[in-house]
């Protein structure tokens, strides 16, 4: 029995074209997959290779990359973003105070390589919450406690202005932040309470007194208002000249009646 060598040679051939081909359309698949890059709306990305970032950034929308892992895309949010920060610090006469901070912020769009090449994606936790805490601190040691109440809006003025000087030379854009929830020692609480307590009654009291005045002036003026003299001088202007037709005890007009 003869095979035909040159036969099963041709079909080896077709095979190997066939996983050739088969191949290569994987790896363009592959190729295809690991190349396209899709950024949200309101986002940035930096394109890294090998870790070194090449300075391109893409902004919305589907973009093409260097395959197989090569280019690596760091996605951004640059719009406006709001972080709250639990805080805690003491005031300038040694009151424990805490708080919720809220800081609304932006990244500068035009740093974005910047900020990742120096800071990372992490940025918040490394930059953001220790300007809160520290900012909110420094902030607290400059006012009695009564004082952060009193001037509450000076307060939260100093402290944007001092979170802005440590965020935005880092490419932080800050835009607000509120200061809400502020919380003393329960002792200092009470305290506060029993003022205004007895503030209240110093008013309560204040507004008797006056109205004890007023009523006694009045009493007085009505007194001097209503004296005999005051009464006879009416009734001679009123007298129309008749005599009365019956007698009364005393006197009008100290003109006796009997």
């Amino acid at each position: 029995m003869q095979f035909n060598t040159s036969s099963v040679t041709n079909t080896s051939n077709v095979t190997r074209k066939q996983v050739g081909i088969v191949l290569l359309i994987i790896v363009a698949v592959i190729a295809l997959l690991t190349s396209i890059r899709q950024v949200g709306t309101g986002q940035l990305a930096v394109v890294t290779r090998f870790g070194k970032v090449t300075n391109r950034e893409l902004a919305e929308g589907i973009h093409l990359v260097t395959p197989f892992g090569i280019d690596q895309v760091s996605r951004y949010d640059v719009k406006v973003q709001k972080d709250e920060s639990e805080v805690s610090a003491a005031s300038k006469d040694l009151q424990d105070v805490t708080g919720t901070v809220a800081l609304n912020y932006r990244i500068d769009a035009s740093r974005v390589s910047q900020i990742h090449q120096e800071i990372g994606p992490k940025f918040a936790l490394k930059l953001i919450e220790p300007a809160l805490q520290e900012t909110f601190k420094a902030t607290s040691a400059k006012y009695s406690a009564s004082e952060l109440i009193t001037n509450r809006s000076e307060v939260k003025s100093e402290a944007l202005k001092g979170v802005k000087e440590r965020l935005e030379k880092f490419g932080i854009v800050v835009d607000d932040l509120s200061i809400v929830n502020f919380k003393f020692s329960t002792a200092f609480a009470k305290a506060i309470e029993e003022k205004q307590v007895a503030q209240q009654n110093a008013e309560r009291s204040r507004f008797n007194l006056e109205a004890a005045e007023i009523d006694a002036k009045a009493q007085q003026a009505q007194a001097l208002t209503l004296s005999p003299l005051y009464l006879q001088k009416q009734a001679i202007e009123k007298w129309n000249g008749t005599m009365p037709q019956y007698l009364g005890n005393g006197t009008v007009f100290n003109i006796p009646l009997q």
